[in-house]
């Protein structure tokens, strides 16, 4: 598998070869546009090649697989509550696939309040408030509506993300 690298908020990254350890760091602004994954492939001057991803992304996206239910709100009144299992988290949201694989309708910009438990070693359970922001046939991506993660365990969690 291919090793991932973030790009930076100047559109760099830092390239960092397995074998030797060295760094390097690229303007790689031509690719942010790109419609696809980039791969890249890397020459150390140690000799070693090597191949990484460039994710675009501004922050780590934890894989999961954490139980919970959403409740669907429009105006402030709840509109449909339902299973749903939490495939990854980040920082600023997380995506979610509703139980059965159906999107209820859900569309870009709606609020839905989700409560799952994360599975750190004290169970903690999460109540967070999100708001829709890609709609696929099995997935909801999200958008937490507070910033502020370290507010609970959620921090800590992806702190130690591993």
């Amino acid at each position: 598998m291919n090793e991932k690298v973030y790009i930076n908020k100047d559109d760099s990254a830092t390239f960092v070869c397995p074998q030797c350890q060295r760094s390097k760091t690229v303007d790689v602004s031509h690719v942010i546009k790109a419609d696809r994954s980039v791969k890249v492939k890397c020459r150390c001057t140690c000799g070693h090649a090597y191949a990484v991803m460039l994710e675009r992304r501004r922050h780590y996206r934890k894989p999961a697989n954490l139980p919970g239910v959403y409740t669907h709100l429009a105006d402030g009144k709840q509109v449909d509550r339902g299973p749903m299992n939490v495939v990854d988290l980040s920082r600023n949201g997380l995506k979610l696939q509703p139980v059965f694989g159906t999107q209820r309708g859900f569309q870009v910009g709606e609020k839905l309040l989700v409560e799952f438990q994360l599975d750190d070693r004290t169970k903690s359970q999460l109540k967070k408030e999100v708001v829709v922001r890609t709609v696929t046939p099995q997935f909801v991506g999200t958008e937490f509506v507070s910033d502020n993660y370290y507010e609970n365990a959620l921090g800590f969690y992806l702190l130690n993300a591993s």
